[in-house]
């Protein structure tokens, strides 16, 4: 009898999509449930009006009815196991539901963003297993570290190398400070680049009169300008050429890196994990620039191979970025492949 999964992803650029063929691929049967992002979620470290939050999950407990939705869909619930990557939807509600069905569920979480980013501290304990993809995250709270997985490109085609620097990825403010003065690097140097920057979504209160409230008195904070530079972007007031209103889907943006010579990595700037992007252009051989300096640290560094800058005053070498090179893949990355990565963390019955 097939084991059953309950797979409870983002909606990440369709790579949910890959994790679940893979699992099926390995025999199990998988209902796949989405890890929304509700409304006035209290995860974000930087979120404001937390106590607010907070008192309204408790109170009306969003999550909780979200999961009854997915639950009427799904119809069977039994499983033999719950994998889920971060931990937004996750609650008690969720286990006791679930384990009242099947007593021996076993659980597995992955966090593939940081402790500085979101508070996961109340959804560990209620898990199995826990991995982090942040080897500081993984001293400080005590769970595995597991650095992140890539796909292996299935298309067999020789790509040529159309571009000599490639980056795509959601807006941030320090992101836009970062490619703009990259970008003023690159210029009259014959670098062909393709950079696509996508707004996130729309911030609490997003509307014209907060914006125009907050742009009046200059404020200094984070959460202001993160919140300016946000409206401006999604109402396209911002103008940059590199900005584009629909996101890349995941094919494209591995077509993408495998046709360019360099990719840019520029990660959230308090996490010490290393994103997909950093993983699958090594693991492919490519050439990367980072502003993640933890890498140096690694086995598989390579000064060669990996140029680390600096987010605020980035430099870059435009001669390096056009020779043509390709480096042998490290054991290292041996193990991240993602069906490989897959069975080395879920041991429940998976070929």
């Amino acid at each position: 009898m097939a084991v059953r999964i309950l797979l409870i992803t983002p909606e990440f650029y369709g790579i949910e999509k890959a994790i679940k063929q893979v699992l099926e691929e390995s025999g199990a049967e998988v209902i796949w449930i989405e890890n929304k992002t509700l409304q006035l979620d209290f995860h974000g470290t930087r979120s404001k009006f937390k106590v607010f939050r907070k008192i309204y999950f408790s109170l009306l407990s969003p999550q909780k009815r979200y999961l009854r939705r997915e639950f009427k869909k799904a119809g069977n619930l039994r499983f033999d196991l719950i994998f889920s990557i971060n931990a937004h939807i996750i609650c008690r509600y969720l286990f006791r539901k679930l384990k009242s069905i099947n007593p021996l569920l076993h659980s597995v979480l992955y966090l593939w963003d940081s402790f500085s980013m979101y508070n996961w501290n109340r959804e560990l304990k209620l898990f199995n297993e826990v991995y982090t993809f942040d080897p500081e995250d993984s001293r400080k709270y005590q769970v595995t570290y597991k650095p992140n997985f890539y796909i292996k490109n299935s298309d067999k085609t020789n790509h040529n190398l159309n571009f000599d620097l490639f980056f795509a990825g959601k807006f941030s403010p320090r992101r836009l400070h970062t490619l703009d003065a990259i970008l003023k690097l690159l210029r009259n140097r014959d670098i062909n680049f393709m950079i696509k920057l996508w707004p996130q979504n729309k911030i609490l209160f997003h509307n014209y009169f907060m914006y125009r409230l907050l742009k009046l008195f200059h404020f200094e904070s984070f959460w202001v300008k993160n919140y300016i530079l946000n409206f401006e972007v999604i109402e396209r007031k911002l103008k940059r050429e590199y900005l584009v209103y629909d996101s890349l889907n995941y094919k494209e943006l591995q077509n993408n890196m495998l046709c360019s010579n360099v990719v840019l990595d520029l990660p959230y700037q308090m996490q010490s994990g290393y994103t997909h992007r950093l993983i699958e252009a090594l693991a492919n051989g490519k050439k990367v620039i980072t502003t993640n300096t933890g890498i140096a640290k690694e086995s598989f560094y390579n000064p060669e191979q990996i140029h680390i800058i600096d987010y605020q005053n980035p430099e870059i070498d435009c001669n390096w970025v056009k020779t043509r090179s390709f480096f042998p893949v490290d054991n290292y990355f041996s193990g991240l492949e993602l069906s490989i990565w897959l069975k080395s963390i879920i041991h429940v019955g998976i070929a």
